[in-house]
């Protein structure tokens, strides 16, 4: 390609360099509209062999498809495919950090006091593309990245293929030699037991420091053809015999032979690891080493011995991993001290102790919840469960401040959880993690579970630790708060401004609330700030579709500055980013999908109002409203001319609102 580098490449600024592959250049970009880095794989197609050029776009485009559709915390995103100009490109996720392939070159070793966690993080990540039904088929250190934060991400789905395409035809090989299977040496069709070969000659490299094969590559070819690899245990002996078993299955010649999945591959290491049971909870400092927490067991007699305390014993049930590196540095003591706030910080001395604030997780993995116990027990009464079912059964029985709660749980996901909170325990507050950008189960964690904050998997220790004692003070300040009195009608003077372009659906709105409250409408940002300077607005039902930069900003200000006033969003978009921002920054009261189903914004407009006087009559609930600093909208020029309204409202708002 030459060394020239170009400025820009389609939006995108070109910042630097980052390496060089088979198929072109990969750059830092920036995205100037979002404003965040990128990687950019970019490949010339003037320097592409006319005979060829097509065929190689074809598979570049097939990148893009194949990797696009996968959302895992171990998986390197994909933005988005364009072309410009001569330059055809891929825009995904900026890892900064090393390859596992450099740290294995700069001596790399595990310790063995657990088993290594990025073994672990690049099954989990196979687990979850192969469900998708995509292949990776070039499996391998290189392709392995892992970040300053100690995050891993399987990166370069380049000769990916979904099962149903027939892109790449049989006989045609790809792949790198020292990770290549024996079927794909041969041009036979290849599955995911192809990538678990591949992660088993990565297990074995990471676990003795030295490749199954050497040589050649005819010289592999031959090895991995006809001979079985010396046992891992004979190049580390600190291996127990039983792990050779395991690795020398996922390296079967046949691929019939070997494990049917990369969970089924990672639960028989872990068994043979541990010698089939599970280490003990570890203490804060037992993570110094690196090496991360274990799986969970994954029958329910072993869920039912967790939950009453007992060591958990047999194999693991891996699925997305959450946090490792935050856990990491937690576990290892080098999480920043938290400020004490009123809901935690401790009485003086001599003092009788107080009760400490009651929080629950639930998630189906007990190495996660093992690490979120010792993270946070010191300042919380900490319970745990591992099923939905077992947290509201234990709802029933005892009160709690908060419940954090994980969303890809077995049987009972974590929105219907949390809906099920919110009937049992409607005062306790509710945090959702998730590690999937899943655009349906972050809207019905606001529309079904009124979840008070989404922390998206992998979260940042620091902030998770912030998060929860902002949740504990606002679930203090419910536990004051008196209800609406019984039978309590909300006053047919109160105030809904539609903001929307479609003069439609502000005739439906006022249609479907028939005289229950007054409707205004603007057709404009500066139609909706004036509104909002000379009206006492209750609700704001704003279409994010007509001007979202606008729309968005506005949102997000009006709850930073008067957070009393409730916020629904008409939007048909579908950016999961988007929506997971406006949730913690804006605290969105209800979304509303486009076509929209007129007896549903019926309900949220009601159920906004309802919560509006709930507020007035217990203005210590507005607290529940705080929402996340946006610097970069407050900054902006947009921000600052919504700003200037807003804080004309002051003395009107605080006269209604005063505490």
């Amino acid at each position: 390609m030459g060394d020239e580098t170009p400025k820009s490449i389609g939006k995108y600024e070109i910042v630097g360099r980052l390496g060089e592959g088979g198929m072109g250049v990969v750059y830092r970009g920036f995205d100037p509209v979002i404003r965040r880095d990128v990687a950019l794989k970019v490949i010339r197609k003037s320097k592409l062999d006319p005979e060829n050029a097509a065929a190689l776009l074809e598979r570049f485009r097939f990148e893009a498809q194949a990797a696009g559709g996968l959302q895992h915390p171990n998986i390197v995103s994909i933005y988005e495919y364009g072309e410009d100009g001569d330059y055809a490109f891929i825009a995904m996720e900026c890892v900064v950090g090393k390859s596992l392939r450099e740290h294995l070159a700069a001596g790399f070793r595990p310790e063995f006091k657990r088993f290594p966690e990025v073994l672990d993080h690049i099954l989990e990540a196979l687990e979850y593309s192969h469900a998708r039904g995509v292949i990776h088929r070039d499996v391998k250190p290189s392709n392995v990245l892992v970040s300053e934060q100690g995050l891993v991400k399987i990166s370069d789905f380049g000769i990916a293929r979904l099962q149903t395409s027939n892109l790449t035809k049989l006989g045609e090989v790809l792949g790198t030699p020292n990770y290549m299977s024996p079927e794909q040496f041969l041009g036979d069709r290849v599955d995911e037991r192809t990538d678990i070969y591949a992660a088993g000659v990565i297990v074995y490299e990471v676990l003795t420091g030295t490749r199954p094969f050497k040589g050649t590559d005819a010289q592999i070819m031959k090895q991995v053809l006809h001979d079985m690899p010396a046992p891992p245990s004979k190049h580390e002996p600190r291996l127990p015999p039983a792990l050779d078993e395991v690795v020398l299955k996922a390296l079967a010649k046949s691929p019939a032979d070997r494990y049917a999945t990369a969970r089924e591959f990672l639960q028989a290491l872990h068994h043979a690891f541990y010698g089939g049971a599970e280490p003990e909870e570890p203490e804060p400092a037992a993570a110094a080493s690196g090496d991360g927490p274990t799986e969970p067991p994954s029958t329910a007699t072993q869920r039912v011995q967790y939950e009453r305390g007992a060591p958990p014993a047999g194999a693991g049930s891996p699925k997305a991993p959450v946090g490792a590196a935050a856990l990491k540095r937690a576990l290892a003591g080098k999480e920043k001290a938290a400020a004490p706030d009123a809901a935690t910080a401790g009485p003086p001395a001599g003092a009788p102790q107080p009760p400490r604030p009651r929080v629950l997780f639930v998630d189906d993995e007990v190495r996660i919840l093992a690490a979120l116990k010792a993270i946070f027990r010191d300042k919380y009464e900490v319970d745990s469960v591992m099923s939905g079912d077992s947290a509201v059964e234990l709802l029933r029985r005892k009160s709690f401040h908060v419940v954090v709660s994980d969303q890809r749980m077995p049987g009972m996901q974590g929105v219907e959880l949390l809906r099920h909170v919110r009937e049992v325990a409607p005062k306790t507050v509710r945090l959702l993690l998730t590690g999937y950008s899943d655009l349906a189960s972050i809207v019905g964690s606001i529309n079904e579970g009124e979840v008070y904050r989404f922390i998206s998997k992998p979260w940042d220790n620091d902030e998770l630790a912030a998060t929860l004692r902002e949740a504990v003070a606002v679930a203090v300040g419910l536990a004051k708060a008196p209800p609406l009195p019984r039978g309590f009608k909300v006053p047919k003077d109160r105030t809904v401004l539609v903001f929307d372009d479609d003069e439609r659906i502000h005739r439906a709105v006022r249609e479907l609330m028939e005289g229950a409250c007054r409707v205004l409408y603007a057709r404009n940002l500066d139609e909706a700030l004036r509104a909002l300077e000379s009206e006492e607005i209750a609700v704001l039902v704003a279409d994010l579709d007509i001007a979202r930069e606008e729309v968005a900003a506005l949102f997000k200000l009006l709850k930073q500055e008067h957070p009393q006033t409730l916020a629904i969003a008409i939007t048909k978009a579908s950016d999961s980013e988007m929506v997971i921002g406006l949730i913690n920054q804006a605290r969105l009261f209800r979304f509303v999908a486009k076509p929209i189903n007129l007896a549903q914004l019926r309900n949220h407009v009601v159920a906004a109002l309802e919560r509006y006087e709930s507020f007035r009559v217990a203005p210590e609930l507005v607290a529940t409203e705080q929402a996340e600093a946006s610097p970069g909208t407050r900054e902006s020029s947009i921000g600052q001319r919504i700003l200037g309204s807003l804080r004309s409202l002051g003395g009107r708002v605080a006269a209604v609102f005063k505490g």
